[in-house]
């Protein structure tokens, strides 16, 4: 009989076994996440059986995902595989003649809610194939096993503001959005925003606020409008002022990927009449709004899909043709992941982090900016 997936339990109990700590800190300076005693306990785990009318996806690469907003707090609990990761077919189920997938696929998987924390796992069990995609051969799997994450959250995000953005370019000489952190998602919107709204759309201004200097340097490289620097420690009235005179006036679409109280108390006091609040927070906060003022300003605040599996076709499609360009990233070795997570957790790396799964996996950069 083969095994699932590592669940949490499983995996509290092999890092007992080596002497790991189970969270995560960036206090922590030397332990591993995924030591090499730890790496070869998992190994020697049976490989589980394809689901009958499934597949057992072997992962080649997969993001390095956490909660939007954990960095601040200087602690991670890191979600492995996470809902970024692509492989190959590894076993076809006994009752999937007929599925067009053949073992050796290049396929990425778009992961149900519960199975993106379940430990560290290089093969994925995936009992429902509508979920999973074939990877076009010009498509690199690293790049393939970013698209089912941020990239396809930034989509739907952007997706649902370019309505609103068309409106208002009728009426009005500039439309100013402003993207709420400047990490993958962030970076993610400025390269969609582009292909979505069309490269020659002059009356569209793009910036991008977050807390990090380094995270919006980046940004700026990606090609925004501008980048505003939400530093926590100054006065609120003065960073919303700052957004005021950045953004010349105000804010007409705005998309939150942060998603807390402050933030969104923020968005208000800055967003234009007729205008629309995109949130797409992953930490659950209550926050207090005038319902009659949205209603006199004629304003709107709508929850960001997390994307569905036609939107990412439609992604993968447009990345294919090189329709949209690539924001930087690098691969690592999973092994590092603790170490590349505390990077992460300083700013240090401010580029998307992807781990490669086996041994022949090595760090560098592709910037496509």
């Amino acid at each position: 009989m083969t095994k699932a997936a590592l669940n949490q339990n499983e995996l509290r109990a092999l890092r007992k076994l080596t002497g790991e700590p189970e969270v995560f800190s960036s206090s922590i300076q030397s332990s591993s996440l995924l030591s090499s005693s730890t790496c070869d306990a998992m190994s020697s785990m049976p490989v589980p059986d394809a689901p009958d009318s499934g597949l057992l996806v072997k992962i080649s690469h997969a993001g390095a995902c956490y909660l939007e907003g954990q960095t601040r707090n200087r602690r991670f609990t890191p979600q492995f595989p996470g809902n970024e990761v692509a492989g190959t077919v590894h076993e076809i189920g006994n009752n999937l003649p007929n599925a067009n997938f053949t073992v050796g696929d290049r396929v990425m998987v778009l992961p149900k809610e519960d199975s993106i924390n379940t430990g560290y796992a290089e093969y994925v069990p995936v009992d429902d194939i509508n979920r999973v995609i074939q990877v076009p051969n010009r498509v690199p799997l690293e790049v393939a096993a970013m698209l089912p994450g941020d990239a396809l959250k930034a989509y739907a995000a952007v997706n649902c503001a370019a309505p609103h953005v068309e409106k208002l370019r009728k009426v009005k000489s500039s439309v100013n959005i402003l993207v709420i952190g400047g990490s993958s998602l962030g970076l993610w919107s400025v390269k969609l925003a582009k292909y979505m709204m069309g490269r020659n759309c002059n009356n569209v201004r793009l910036f991008v606020a977050d807390n990090s200097i380094d995270r919006l340097l980046t940004a700026q490289d990606h090609g925004c409008y501008d980048i505003i620097h939400w530093n926590e420690e100054d006065h609120e009235q003065y960073i919303v002022e700052r957004t005021l005179d950045s953004c010349r006036g105000g804010v007409d679409v705005i998309i939150d990927y942060v998603g807390t109280n402050r933030t969104m108390q923020r968005c208000l006091k800055v967003l234009n009449r007729e205008g629309l609040i995109l949130v797409g927070g992953n930490k659950p906060c209550e926050t207090s709004i005038s319902l009659s003022t949205l209603a006199a300003k004629q304003q709107s605040i709508v929850g960001v899909p997390r994307g569905n599996v036609n939107q990412l076709i439609q992604l993968l499609n447009a990345v294919q043709e090189k329709q949209v360009e690539i924001p930087a990233y690098k691969v690592f070795p999973v092994e590092d992941a603790n170490h590349i997570f505390e990077e992460i957790c300083e700013c240090r790396i401010t580029e998307r982090a992807v781990f490669r799964f086996g041994s022949q996996s090595s760090g560098h950069l592709v910037d496509n900016h």
